[in-house]
């Protein structure tokens, strides 16, 4: 009986290992482009052309000398709908439990989760839910949930 806890023990430690260990060194690259925003935007009314406006613009810093960050980030608005894009030189430190979130004056803010972060290099979209107002914020944060750290933030202008 003493053996198989024990067992149990390790195959829980190994697997905790790999879910904190493989970000590390495992990077997931994305690469989806500004015509998939136009597809999540609501269908424009007849006669109306879909046009993107970049709102404003930021570049991401890393949070710390382990936990680094860099590339630009653009608030897009299409018709009546946000979307916050990582651009194709976009990089974070991977990292477990990663979410993208609005933040204002240094302070991200839990309530303003975008969603988990698909990739730790290059261009993504996230959709901002319509209970949120992008204007309310002025930066974006790369935030780690499962140990409540930044991994990177940029902030917006």
């Amino acid at each position: 009986m003493k053996k198989i806890i024990i067992l149990i023990l390790v195959a829980i430690g190994a697997g905790l290992a790999w879910w904190l260990g493989s970000p590390l060194f495992i990077d997931k690259e994305v690469n989806e482009t500004i015509e998939d925003i136009q597809k999540m935007a609501p269908p424009m009314a007849a006669g109306m052309e879909s046009i993107s406006v970049t709102e404003r613009i930021g570049t991401f810093v890393g949070a710390d000398d382990f936990h680094k960050g860099e590339g630009t980030v653009s608030l897009i608005k299409l018709g009546d709908k946000y979307f916050v894009r990582f651009e194709d030189d976009f990089k974070v430190t991977n990292g477990p439990d990663l979410f993208v979130y609005f933040g204002r004056d240094g302070e991200y803010i839990k309530d303003t989760n975008l969603g988990v972060l698909k990739g730790n290099i290059g261009s993504q979209n996230y959709e901002v839910s319509a209970e949120i107002n992008p204007n309310d914020y002025n930066e974006v944060w790369v935030w780690c949930r499962a140990f409540s750290v930044p991994f990177a933030k940029a902030v917006l202008n």
